[in-house]
């Protein structure tokens, strides 16, 4: 109200809160962004982070006016549509950042987090601190919630009924441990001490029921089992050495044992051309060896994926070395190999949505969807540009012909990085996949020297 004492420094101080909330939540919104694997959510994620940014000072000065006008109402009608704004895109910053982490982890951090606040609220108690306890108390309730964010938008995301049904009894149990925590708090802080045990007891409802929370997620997300580790030697005082003499040396052998053939392996085949980093003034060919050094781990044993990945990265090779050529003889050949490259982009989205159909993971079902669907077009636009391209074969140099090749440099690098991104998103979905027998699986395996196996 306009006179009241202080009215002004109590304005500036809420300002300042907000411009300093505003700019660890922008902060923290760009850091998650930086480590994202998610290209798209990467760029969502950095353009509501800039609208957090903007928006809080426009916030702050229709505030402002607001402050100075507070009968006006225009300026409560501004105000309160950019407080709307605003809280909307902090909304939508935070549900970005949580689709961008691993909620497992997420959830895992959360636990200890509020482990490590339980231990400050016991100090609190101890040292009879009031406002230590409410503190300490408030996020605790804050982690929680957010535990059940996390965890309901997981059980909203999924096809799988167990994981749902499971998510759903911890998520009951743990939304119901968080309000009885909170009001013996309330009482201990108001010094009632007595209330501590009942305290402590509810407190630790809270905890239990995020690491059941925790436990689900554990066992949805569990990672593949780990080669155990070789059996410890003995201490060195058990080894003792045998007063035996040793048997005498066997002669060595006539001739040199036969070496083992190499396992038989068709992944390297016409991979050769990949040996070497190639020249920045070969654009489509530094585009193919990217999607054959982003492939070239995975073995293509019965992962159709991986093997018409690598197609395409062969053929888009071959397409490099045919563009570069000045001659007419090879234009034929250039046509042919773009309508290849077409077949094989058609055959990798057609593998893409089979699995996808097979996903129970319907934020990733929707990302390899998204990142798949484009590629059929570049595959059409490469084949249109090639031709026109054969065309000035035995011509190059002119106005023409350089822009053709420069369409087609970049087509070729956006279904390069299409393919990239799919591969990803497919071994992504491949962890969350229907356990019906019948339904299309991927294997991801990685390739291993001939030595090692």
């Amino acid at each position: 109200m306009k006179g009241t004492i202080g009215r002004e420094a109590n304005f500036n101080d809420k300002a300042a809160a907000l411009k300093a909330f505003s700019h660890r939540a922008a902060t923290t919104a760009h850091m998650v962004a930086a480590a994202a694997d998610n290209k798209r959510l990467a760029d969502r994620l950095a353009h509501t982070a800039t609208q957090v940014e903007k928006l809080a000072p426009q916030l702050i000065a229709a505030g402002k006016i607001r402050f100075n006008y507070p009968d006006s109402k225009v300026a409560e009608e501004h105000l309160n549509n950019l407080k709307t704004q605003y809280a909307e895109c902090v909304l939508r910053a935070r549900d970005l950042c949580d689709q961008a982490l691993d909620p497992l982890e997420f959830v895992n951090t959360a636990g200890e987090l509020m482990q490590k606040h339980t231990y400050l609220c016991e100090d609190a108690i101890r040292q009879n601190d009031s406002q230590k306890m409410v503190d300490n108390t408030s996020a605790i309730a804050r982690l929680a919630n957010r535990v059940l964010l996390v965890g309901g938008s997981e059980r909203d995301n999924t096809e799988d009924g167990h994981l749902a049904r499971s998510l759903t009894a911890a998520l009951e149990r743990l939304q119901g441990s968080i309000a009885p925590a909170v009001q013996r708090a309330k009482r201990v802080a108001l010094g009632d001490l007595s209330q501590a045990p009942d305290w402590r007891h509810a407190n630790n409802e809270i905890l239990q029921s995020a690491r059941e929370v925790e436990g689900v997620l554990s066992a949805h997300y569990r990672p593949a089992p780990r080669t155990p580790p070789p059996p410890p030697l003995p201490p060195v005082t058990q080894i003792h050495a045998s007063q035996q003499q040793a048997p005498p040396r066997p002669p060595p052998p006539a001739s040199a044992p036969p070496r083992p053939p190499l396992p038989a392996d068709t992944d390297d085949e016409g991979e050769d051309i990949f040996s070497r980093q190639p020249h920045p003034s070969q654009p489509i060919l530094v585009a193919a060896h990217n999607l054959h050094k982003a492939v070239r781990e995975w073995s293509s044993k019965d992962n159709e994926i991986i093997a018409a990945a690598k197609r395409m990265a062969i053929l888009m090779a071959r397409l490099s070395e045919l563009v570069r050529q000045d001659s007419k003889g090879s234009k034929r050949e250039l046509i042919a190999t773009a309508k290849a490259i077409a077949e094989a982009s058609e055959e990798v989205t057609r593998l893409a949505k089979k699995l996808a159909l097979e996903c129970t993971d319907k934020r990733i079902r929707t990302n390899l969807l998204q990142v798949c669907e484009r590629i059929p077009t570049i595959g059409t636009q490469l084949k249109i540009l090639s031709t026109v391209k054969a065309t000035m074969l035995g011509a190059q140099g002119s106005e023409e012909d350089q822009e053709a090749t420069e369409m087609l440099v970049g087509n070729a690098q956006n279904l390069m990085q299409s393919v990239k991104e799919t591969v990803k998103a497919a071994e992504g979905a491949s962890i969350k996949i229907r356990t019906e027998q019948g339904g299309y699986k991927l294997r991801w395996v990685r390739r291993s020297p001939w030595y090692q196996m």
